[in-house]
C-alpha cells in the first residue's frame, strides 16, 4: 500500500523533481491569457510537441504548488481553459488539492490524483473521475484513512513526463464526453482507438505499480505502430485494443499486454485472452504482448493454446516491438 507523503521539506524537494522532469520535453515558451472570458490573466506557458500538451506551474507560498496543463499548441495571446491540474499541497495532507506524492514498501515516489477535476461543465467533477477514469489504481494510506487513488505516473521515471501527458489526456477526453451517451454497439466502420479506455477501471488496483505505470505508453504506441502500417485499430471497455477486418466486419486480433514480470499476471491475462476470443463470434486471434526478457519462459507454453506472443522493449523513451511481422494480420 502506498502511504501519502505530508513533511514540507519532502514535497518541496519532490515538487523541483516534477517541474524537472518536464523541461527536456519544452519546445518553446508562448505568452496566453490563463483562465476564462473575464477572469483570465497573463501568463507564459511551456509547449511540448513531443507530448501534445502545455504547462503552466506557479507556487503560492504557504498554500499550495500549483501545475496547470492542457492539450494541443496553444496561439500566442490566446485565453486558455486549464485541462486538469496536478496540485500539491505546500505542507501535510490537504484532501481539497486533487494531487500528492506517496512511496510505496520498496520507496518508490509516485504522483498520484484524489480525482478532484473541474471546468464548469455539468457533469464534470470527482463522480465522473472515480466512476470513469481508466488508469493505474492503487489504495493510499491517508494519515488515518485509506484511500484509493489514481497514479498519474513514476516520479523517478525518465518516462515520467509521458506518463503524465497521458494522465491530462485521458482527463481532456473524459471532460468531452461526459454529456455524451455511451455507445452501445459496434460500427466497424466508425470504429477507432481511445486511450481514454487503456487501463483498469475504478475499484481495481494493478500489483506492481511500477510497472503499471508504463501500460498506456506501450499500449498507445503500439496502436500508433499498427495503424502506420494501415490496420484498422479500436478498443472498448474490455478489450484495450484489437485489430478489425473491414472486409470481414469483424475482430481478427485481440491483443493484452503485462508489463510487469510476474507468472500470476501474465498468467491472467493469457486466461482473460482465451475467454474474450471464445465469446466473439469471429474467432479472432489472441496476442499476448509480453516484456521481451520473458518471450522464453512462455511462448512455447503460449503456442499449446494457440495464443500468439509478441514482445517489447524499452530504447530510453522509445518502445520497441521486435519481431511484430510474425503476427499474421490476413
Amino acid at each position: 500500500m502506498l502511504k501519502v507523503i505530508e513533511d514540507q521539506p519532502v514535497i518541496k524537494k519532490y515538487v523541483r523533481q516534477f517541474v524537472k522532469g518536464f523541461k527536456p520535453f519544452v519546445d518553446e515558451e508562448i505568452k496566453v491569457k490563463l483562465g476564462h472570458q473575464g477572469a483570465s490573466f497573463p501568463a507564459k506557458v511551456l509547449w511540448s510537441k513531443k507530448l501534445g500538451i502545455w504547462k503552466f506551474s506557479r507556487t503560492i507560498k504557504g498554500t499550495r504548488y500549483w501545475n496547470a496543463f492542457g492539450v494541443g499548441k496553444p496561439q500566442e495571446s490566446s485565453i486558455l481553459s486549464i485541462t486538469a491540474e496536478i496540485n500539491f499541497p505546500w505542507a501535510g495532507i490537504d484532501r481539497k488539492t486533487g494531487g500528492a506524492f506517496a512511496r510505496d514498501y520498496w520507496d518508490n515516489i509516485f504522483v498520484i490524483h484524489r480525482g478532484k477535476i473541474g471546468g464548469g461543465k455539468k457533469g464534470v467533477g470527482k463522480a465522473l473521475f472515480e466512476h470513469s477514469y481508466r488508469g493505474v489504481w492503487s489504495f493510499m494510506e491517508d494519515e488515518k484513512a485509506v484511500t484509493q487513488v489514481a497514479i498519474i505516473g513514476a516520479l523517478n521515471s525518465h518516462r515520467f513526463a509521458l506518463q503524465a501527458a497521458q494522465f491530462v489526456k485521458k482527463i481532456e477526453k473524459l471532460k468531452s464526453i461526459a454529456t455524451t451517451s455511451t455507445q452501445t454497439e459496434i460500427n466497424f466502420s466508425e470504429i477507432t482507438f481511445r486511450e481514454d479506455l487503456v487501463g483498469s477501471a475504478p475499484h481495481s488496483t494493478e500489483d506492481e505499480i511500477i510497472f503499471a505505470c508504463d501500460r498506456d505508453l506501450v499500449i498507445s504506441d503500439l496502436a500508433a505502430l499498427l495503424q502506420r502500417q494501415k490496420l484498422k485499430i479500436g478498443n472498448d471497455t474490455e478489450r484495450e485494443l484489437f485489430v478489425v477486418d473491414p472486409s470481414k466486419n469483424r475482430i481478427s486480433h485481440i491483443f493484452a499486454l503485462v508489463t510487469d514480470t510476474s507468472e500470476k499476471n501474465i498468467l491472467a491475462a493469457a486466461a482473460k485472452l482465451l475467454l474474450q476470443t471464445s465469446a466473439d463470434v469471429g474467432n479472432p486471434l489472441p496476442v499476448l504482448v509480453l516484456p521481451e526478457d520473458k518471450i522464453d519462459d512462455y511462448e512455447q507454453e503460449m503456442q499449446r493454446i494457440n495464443i500468439s506472443i509478441a514482445a517489447f522493449c524499452w530504447e530510453g523513451e522509445k518502445v520497441v516491438f521486435p519481431e511484430l511481422e510474425k503476427i499474421d494480420f490476413k
